[in-house]
């Protein structure tokens, strides 16, 4: 049985999606031991130990316990850490333990990050700090996870031994939420972060324009909502956040009848995961996406969901779901049926497992570099 030690770098819904998920699924089916210290579910940042193990109040520990559970694992797996400290500790490791490979796991394209993204400022030029200690973290790592196959595409440049291992439901919790009674609107939806204020104003003609046909219609755009779609009626502007063990459920509680999904074609995005279209799967909510990404690879078009490419083909597809009942009911459910077949978070995790054994079987590939970040320049 493998033994996986997970080490989160990321904010709680990163950290959920990427590895406790999969944490929670390996213990649960009894497929390996996934271990991951401190994930915390109400974390709205990242966790500061890449901060703390250069404080002397905290080193100590720390570290102490990271070599604990690092000696009792055959692979080590590792978000995208951020500083230099972080990233000899990742080196240290590898060096300290030369049988056990060393993992990186991403799910963005941060080589690629557009300027409407905060995170740009960090990674958006090269030379910068943040992108040269990614860079340096790939270059070392023995193997990589990511969640598309663009990603692994964009960074074999740096890594060899790359696999995807997909986003996935836990139906045992997405499986039994409650939704609100129904009203006489047709109720379409939309959740997302702060960041996604460009993908929004690609509908953003087309929700005014349905609102104007149809009176029958209202809006949710749930946690980040742009200036540009708040003040209009019909619309909800819901700004509340919930955490993320919690968010299945509040999100069940908008009530969407459609889920939207709207994706600037850029190369970040094409790198981005299915993830909407999945939550409102689970959901049993027909999706309309953009022709983008992973969207584009995953969805079957007319089946269980709907691609868009340009303001007419929103504006039809909303108009047939919003006049068909039968149409969202039957995408609805055509979706929840691939999700579970195909991004079940125990089939997902078992197919983690053996990925882990191959690479724990193959052992340490990549030799450390003296000065893995100038070697980055």
């Amino acid at each position: 049985m493998i033994q996986a030690l997970f080490i989160v770098c990321s904010n709680a819904g990163v950290a959920h999606w990427r590895v406790d998920n999969f944490v929670q699924s390996a213990y649960r089916n009894k497929f390996g031991h996934f271990f991951s210290p401190w994930y915390d579910k109400s974390r709205a940042e990242n966790h500061p130990w890449e901060m703390d193990i250069v404080d002397d109040n905290y080193k100590k520990r720390i570290l102490d316990e990271l070599w604990d559970h690092a000696q009792k694992a055959d692979v080590v797996v590792f978000q995208m850490v951020h500083t230099r400290p972080a990233l000899d500790l990742f080196l240290a490791m590898r060096q300290a333990l030369p049988n056990v490979p060393v993992v990186t796991e991403s799910d963005d394209h941060i080589l690629s990050t557009p300027d409407y993204n905060p995170a740009s400022i960090a990674y958006s030029e090269p030379g910068s700090y943040c992108r040269d200690v990614a860079v340096a973290q790939f270059r070392a790592s023995d193997a990589m996870i990511v969640s598309t196959p663009y990603l692994k595409e964009v960074y074999s440049e740096f890594c060899p031994n790359i696999y995807v291992v997909r986003n996935s439901l836990d139906f045992r919790i997405w499986g039994n939420l409650k939704k609100r009674a129904n009203t006489d609107l047709v109720r379409i939806g939309w959740a997302g972060g702060a960041s996604h204020g460009d993908d929004l104003k690609i509908v953003e003609p087309v929700i005014r324009k349905t609102l104007e046909k149809h009176p029958t219609v209202e809006f949710s755009i749930v946690h980040g909502v742009p200036q540009f779609l708040r003040g209009i009626d019909r619309v909800e502007a819901v700004m509340k956040w919930a955490r993320i063990d919690r968010y299945p459920q509040f999100l069940a509680s908008r009530n969407f009848d459609i889920g939207l999904a709207p994706l600037v074609d850029n190369n970040f995005n094409r790198a981005k995961s299915n993830l909407r279209w999945l939550e409102y799967a689970g959901l049993g909510i027909p999706c309309i996406a953009s022709k983008v990404g992973h969207f584009a690879e995953t969805i079957r078009h007319g089946e269980d969901g709907l691609l868009c490419e340009s303001e007419r083909d929103w504006l039809d597809s909303i108009d047939w779901l919003v006049h068909d009942a039968n149409a969202r009911k039957k995408i609805g459910k055509n979706a929840n049926r691939r999700a579970r077949a195909d991004f079940n978070i125990d089939v997902e995790t078992l197919n983690y497992c053996r990925i882990l054994e191959e690479i724990s079987g193959r052992g340490q590939t990549r030799p450390t570099e003296s000065d893995p970040v100038e070697a980055t320049a």
